[in-house]
């Protein structure tokens, strides 16, 4: 993100709630099934790593997954290339480019993923960072008309439903330049739209196939996010 989400961010702003929440549910979604059957990987909006990133979680199920990082903030990209290493049966690969250009995305991570295999799309916690104006869904569906038929889309973020944190980022908004837009849960329904969602659907990023051990113990900031996975038929 950024674009940065991630990395531009402060975590201690209030748009870094949402985030947090958007990317809480990263771990459980390249272990869906329905997912990892893909075996490949387009992370855009890396952000600086942290546990269980996207290519951990996917190659200790299947070491041949192929992942690419996207983000472009040169600094997040050198801790990247420092801090993501690779099973040696997969890849993992790392862009520098900006989510508004699609394009330099694709042709990028043409060199790591077989685009006539299905590949799992992961924008999480990175259309906040886009403005109405930059069209946020024609950006989803320009990556998703070049991947082939089986391709996941796993996207979250933060939604218009926790008026504190309204508050806090309307605040925030005012004096910073890099500027965060929550959603209401049907326009981050929206983004799926053209696309068939896996069971449970758009729902808070807490409830998307939780673990048992995390029932019940969500902090009450993660319900301002929601997310989903939906495929490409």
């Amino acid at each position: 993100m950024r674009f940065s989400a991630r990395s531009r961010r402060a975590e201690t702003s209030p748009a870094s709630a949402a985030a947090r929440a958007s990317r809480s549910a990263s771990s459980r979604s390249p272990a869906s099934s329905r997912i990892l059957a893909s075996r490949q990987f387009l992370d855009i909006g890396t952000g600086l790593p942290t546990a269980d990133n996207t290519h951990e979680v996917a190659q200790r199920i299947a070491p041949e997954s192929r992942i690419v990082y996207v983000d472009n903030d040169p600094l997040v990209l050198v801790h990247a290339q420092a801090l993501l290493v690779s099973a040696p049966e997969g890849v993992t690969d790392y862009i520098e480019a900006d989510v508004r250009e699609p394009e330099v995305i694709l042709r990028g991570a043409a060199s790591d993923l077989d685009f006539d295999q299905p590949i799992a799309l992961m924008m999480l916690g990175i259309m906040g960072q886009i403005s109405d104006g930059d069209d946020p869904k024609g950006l989803i569906d320009r990556l998703m008309a070049a991947l082939a038929p089986g391709s996941d889309l796993a996207l979250s973020d933060g939604v218009n439903t926790n008026p504190a944190l309204n508050a806090a980022i309307k605040a925030y908004n005012a004096r910073s330049a890099n500027t965060y837009h929550v959603r209401s849960p049907e326009q981050l329904a929206g983004f799926f739209e053209g696309l068939d969602l896996v069971e449970p659907g758009v729902v808070v990023t807490s409830r998307w196939r939780p673990d048992p051990v995390e029932v019940g113990k969500v902090p009450e900031d993660q319900e301002a996010a929601m997310g989903g996975v939906a495929r490409k038929a």
